[in-house]
């Protein structure tokens, strides 16, 4: 039998939530073949097969919760896969770009000398990640796994662990600072990469509490270790829903505990003292005592949690499947008289409150101290020095009459109007290289729709939209819509567009000069729409006029090319239907 364990999904968290099984017990699998959807706080992620064989056993259900390193499917005696020969009996776990840099790192350790932590990719394929703060200091010793610095992606804050056992010898790096994947970021001195099982026996001889996530075969309950008679999936169960696994009689085979018997007890009230919420504990603090990771909330809201003071407890779950959002977050600052009003945005001295209301809040705090650009801001940041670094911009700008619109959605007109432009003309529907001076231009279209969200500039994709028709569009729409609100926007959402739309008329503006994304070469942008008196053969009639902005890099394309591709754009946006 070969057993596969769930990996680090890429975030350093310690566990996911099954969403969807993709196989059942008795499929024949291949490698690589997509087994399960599972949801972390921030993303839903598909998990591949090492193997090439049957499945005899799937370890939990839709909902249930897995934690890293816990066993996740069993596959019969004949499984193989290019990575692991027939004869091996043992665990095998996927390996992620993290997971191969900390297995190079751990093999240079053998000689206990001084070794370097190179920050390794943190899920995302990003070059680099921005330190928010050390968890640790020079001169601490750490344990394997212990967190040891917060690291800021584009989209998400995530905490780094320890590879290792032993003495911090040298942080690389300052809070602000931005590190490459690759680079070092941890020395450490004398350092051990230390087995699960050391950790037992020393827990045992220190009669200290050990860490759940790394012994083997117990788990941490408050201050106790209770034996192994639940399973991984019904021990992540008792974690979430903060059960006592020390209170519950199991009720399963020789006395194990099963998810009914959680559910009972946490029904019953049999709830870990330690991690339950004091009513005397201030709402707002910057107290540290509690384990933020038994509270569901993406990276980016356990951050924004800490930079306010909140603690997790003290929030009331209004997100997704019972998570924390940031507006929880801030309404538990609420709560607290103290820090209310430094920590809430303030409509304006004068500002009418009809208009205040129609503008969404970004939950920015005007500040005269210089703030760091982080995250989401900082990635469009940088692609936006990128385009202004190679594009070679123009602009050409015209008004499409869409009076003859009868309940039509505009977002999805826009996008069928860029693909009906790129089959007229496909010089714009393309990618170019400047230092090759090669293009390709593409027959399928794929459209980037610029959203702008109190994080930043989000770009999903409307994959293949020249092979959907406008419902079809509206739906991809409205799910990366979803997605975004609830920081579940995969990688492969903002990925591959050929053109792209900035809507930017739904807030306010007539014309602007839409800044291209390289390797695109065209970005159009839909303003606000107007009443306009005309005069025709008729006499005057009063129309609805759209503006428009087509920005194109003028390396790649004609001016003719761009006026006839926004020609068939206005030609296809004035049709009735």
């Amino acid at each position: 039998m070969k057993v596969f364990n769930l990996p680090d999904l890429g975030e350093g968290l310690p566990d996911a939530e099954i969403v969807r099984w993709l196989v059942k017990v008795g499929d024949t699998v291949k490698q690589d073949q997509p087994m399960v959807e599972m949801e972390t706080a921030k993303a839903v992620v598909e998990v591949p097969s090492p193997y090439d064989g049957e499945i005899t056993a799937l370890c939990g259900e839709a909902g249930d919760i897995i934690e890293v390193g816990a066993v996740l499917v069993e596959f019969d005696g004949d499984g193989s896969s290019a990575n692991t020969s027939s004869s091996e009996q043992e665990t095998v776990e996927s390996k992620t770009p993290e997971a191969k840099e900390e297995s190079k790192v751990a093999a240079d350790t053998s000689s206990g000398d001084s070794q370097v932590f190179n920050l390794p990719d943190l899920g995302e394929g990003l070059p680099d990640a921005e330190i928010v703060r050390w968890l640790v200091k020079e001169g601490d010793v750490l344990s394997v796994d212990q967190p040891m610095v917060e690291m800021e992606t584009a989209k998400a804050v995530v905490e780094v662990p320890s590879p290792y056992a032993g003495k911090v010898a040298i942080l690389h790096g300052s809070e602000g600072d931005v590190i490459e994947v690759g680079k070092p970021l941890v020395t450490f001195g004398d350092a051990v990469a230390q087995p699960s099982s050391e950790k037992v026996e020393s827990a045992k001889a220190d009669e200290k509490p050990a860490d759940a996530g790394t012994v083997v075969g117990a788990v941490e309950v408050g201050h106790q270790i209770v034996a192994e008679s639940a399973s991984a999936v019904v021990k992540a169960l008792a974690k979430k829903l903060k059960v006592d696994l020390t209170q519950v009689t199991g009720s399963g085979a020789n006395g194990a505990i099963t998810q009914a018997d959680v559910k009972k007890a946490k029904a019953d009230g049999k709830l870990i003292s330690a991690g339950a919420v004091n009513t005397t504990t201030p709402i707002v603090s910057s107290a540290t005592d509690e384990n933020p990771l038994s509270f569901k909330a993406s990276p980016a809201v356990r951050a924004h949690a800490k930079r306010l003071g909140v603690l997790l407890s003290a929030c009331k779950p209004t997100g997704r499947k019972g998570s924390i959002s940031k507006a929880d977050v801030e309404a538990a600052v609420g709560k607290s008289s103290a820090s209310a009003s430094a920590s809430m945005p303030m409509r304006a001295a004068g500002t009418p409150e009809k208009v205040y209301k129609s503008v969404p809040s970004t939950a920015v705090t005007p500040s005269k101290e210089p703030q760091t650009v982080r995250g989401v801001r900082r990635a469009m940041a940088m692609g936006m020095a990128h385009s202004h670094a190679t594009v070679v911009p123009t602009t050409l700008m015209e008004d499409a009459d869409i009076t003859s619109w009868v309940k039509q959605d505009p977002l999805a007109r826009y996008v069928r109007a860029l693909v009906f432009a790129s089959k007229i003309e496909p010089s714009l529907n393309c990618w170019f290289d400047g230092e090759k001076f090669e293009r390709i231009v593409h027959p399928e279209v794929h459209v980037g729709i610029a959203v702008d969200t109190p994080d930043g500039l989000y770009v999903p994709v409307v994959h293949d939209a020249d092979k959907k028709d406008l419902s079809q569009i509206r739906a991809r729409i409205q799910q990366v819509r979803e997605k975004i609100e609830n920081r579940g926007l995969k990688q492969e959402d903002q990925q591959g567009a050929t053109v792209t739309l900035s809507n930017y008329g739904t807030i306010t503006g007539r014309y602007g000069t839409p800044v291209v994304s390289p390797p695109q070469v065209a970005i159009l942008g839909t303003g606000r729409f107007r009443s306009e008196l005309q005069m025709d053969e008729f006499g005057i009639s009063k129309r609805k006029i759209l503006p428009l902005s087509l920005t194109f890099d003028h390396r790649a394309c004609t001016g003719g090319e761009a006026a006839r591709f926004l020609a068939a754009v206005i030609e296809d946006l004035q049709k009735a239907d």
